[in-house]
């Protein structure tokens, strides 16, 4: 499924070289909600767990997300 930055709750940022996950900066979350190329944007999300309802969105970076 596809969603853009305004559907989705950020809860972290995966690292490139696939180590872990780091907090999202704020001023890069505020970029994705209200930069105009960014914020149109749609990611390609997947379920990453039932349990804690929670996906991934994959973009340029890809992120740790949930749905609003």
């Amino acid at each position: 499924m596809e969603k853009l930055p305004s559907e989705l709750i950020f809860i972290s940022q995966i690292k490139r070289d696939g180590s872990g996950t780091s907090p999202v900066p704020q001023d890069y979350l505020d970029a994705l909600l209200t930069n105009e190329f960014m914020k149109k944007e749609p990611f390609y999300v997947r379920r990453l767990s039932i349990s804690e309802d929670t996906y991934i969105a994959m973009g340029f970076n890809s992120f740790v997300v949930r749905l609003k």
